[in-house]
């Protein structure tokens, strides 16, 4: 009986209509797993842009979760999972971690990697018709941005939002609750550096981590 890890991503709290919201894509795992006779261990979801494909907390732990008992990752379209391209699948063949669409379930390689060059793709499309409408609108006439942020008070707010962003650094925050699961899997702190670095986590300088960094970001 095969057993399985389902996860899912929305960018929103409402994507009905696109057919990506939440209860599709539970609908559709759930309706292959019971055509197979398997078992649904865990799940995990994540509410977060595509564009974000690596540093996703839930995404990492549905991937240690799915090595740990040998499960295979389920999700209904494989642009849940990324829109970067081909490095997912690079990360999971590395991590012996199996990855099925429930849509699509019967996909070989080629094919899987067909539809995440696409789902890269049509990420780098939707930000190219963004930028354009901004530029468009910027030779209009039309002023962007907030008209308070040029105010002497509205410098001072935003420069207290970005302080405090700084504070919260929610990349570390991120790397920190990945580098614990690793940790309690038995990795060592060189293992767990070369981890993080791997799936594209940066200290708060933006440097690579090394088993020092480690120790103080699992303090």
């Amino acid at each position: 009986m095969e057993q399985f890890i389902a996860y899912y991503r929305v960018s929103t709290q409402d994507q009905g209509k696109s057919g990506l919201g939440l209860s599709s894509q539970k609908e559709s795992v759930e309706r292959y797993i019971n055509t197979t006779g398997g078992t649904l261990i865990q799940s995990f979801q994540d509410i977060q842009s595509g564009k974000n494909d690596i540093n996703r907390e839930n995404l990492n732990k549905a991937i240690l979760a799915s090595q740990k008992h040998g499960a295979i990752l389920i999700v209904k379209k494989l642009d849940r999972l990324s829109r970067g391209g081909f490095k997912i699948a690079v990360r999971l063949e590395d991590l012996g971690v199996k990855y099925i669409e429930s849509d699509s379930p019967n996909d070989n390689d080629l094919i899987k990697n067909i539809k995440l060059a696409m789902a890269k793709d049509e990420r780098e499309k939707i930000s190219e018709r963004t930028k354009a409408a901004l530029a468009m609108k910027k030779k209009q006439g039309v002023k962007l941005g907030k008209i308070e942020n040029l105010t002497q008070s509205g410098r001072v707010k935003g420069a207290k939002a970005m302080q405090k962003k700084a504070q919260l650094n929610e990349n570390n925050r991120r790397a920190k609750g990945y580098a614990g699961l690793l940790k309690e899997k038995g990795f060592t702190l060189q293992q767990i550096a070369d981890e993080l670095n791997g799936c594209g986590f940066s200290t708060s300088r933006g440097k690579q981590f090394q088993p020092t960094q480690v120790m103080r970001l699992l303090k």
